[in-house]
């Protein structure tokens, strides 16, 4: 009876170790979901990443049902399903692309996708209940969005040192951003507008530097003609 008793001890006391465990997993999932939904106006969310988020909540809190410490868990439960109901029949999507205001925005912004991202990878493999098609197809749009974040960033910075005169670091960086848009393979439009826009600002910038090559040995041939002018006036007369 007593070995009994300490093999049951254990268990129950295995099992209340791994109940904890799961509910402080269960809370940390409802915390960061919440967390982005509160920051969704950073950037554009669809409605597929809403209700993977949504329903990400109503599956932890559903798992919490039997932890004491959890208040008010099916009132919690059955406001998610209504807020859930309420976007599949009224969210309106805008999803156009806006440029990030500066280089801490483009950084918070991307690090938002990369948690997005790894959200939707987990809740694929955990079986989501969003359908698994809109899932992959708002995984393909979060890849762009980082393309086109990274390309609109790298445009500014391209201008900034355009105007500082930085032309060797202008060149690279316009290069660059060229054969990022080339190697993604994605045809898109706003992508490709970006990529007449390098392509032109490397066009500009060739010139100029054509430009200044000219004027260099313009003036190069100018000192040499005043110098030689000097030595026929003031350098020493030959002897006849």
């Amino acid at each position: 009876m007593l070995i009994i008793y300490n093999m049951y001890s254990d268990y129950m006391a295995k099992r209340e170790e791994d109940l904890r465990v799961i509910y402080t997993r269960c809370r940390n999932i409802v915390t960061e979901s919440e967390e982005l939904l509160i920051n969704q106006n950073q950037l554009p969310y669809s409605k597929t990443m809403v209700l993977i988020l949504r329903n990400r909540i109503l599956s932890a809190l559903k798992r919490m049902k039997g932890d004491p410490s959890a208040r008010g868990i099916e009132d919690r439960i059955a406001e998610q399903m209504r807020i859930i109901d309420d976007i599949k029949a009224n969210y309106k999507e805008d999803l156009a692309f806006r440029n990030p205001e500066n280089d801490n925005v483009a950084v918070m912004q991307l690090r938002t996708i990369r948690r997005l991202r790894k959200i939707i990878q987990s809740e694929l493999r955990a079986g989501t209940t969003v359908d698994v098609n809109l899932c992959q197809k708002e995984d393909r749009r979060l890849k762009l969005l980082v393309l086109k974040i990274n390309i609109s960033n790298l445009i500014q910075n391209v201008i900034i040192m355009r105007d500082n005169r930085q032309v060797g670091s202008c060149r690279t960086m316009i290069t660059k951003g060229l054969d990022v848009i080339r190697r993604s393979g994605i045809k898109d439009n706003w992508l490709m507008d970006k990529s007449d826009v390098l392509n032109q600002m490397l066009h500009e910038l060739e010139n100029q530097v054509r430009e200044k090559s000219k004027e260099e040995v313009e003036r190069v041939n100018e000192k040499s003609e005043t110098e030689s002018e000097l030595d026929e006036i003031f350098g020493d007369k030959k002897k006849w």
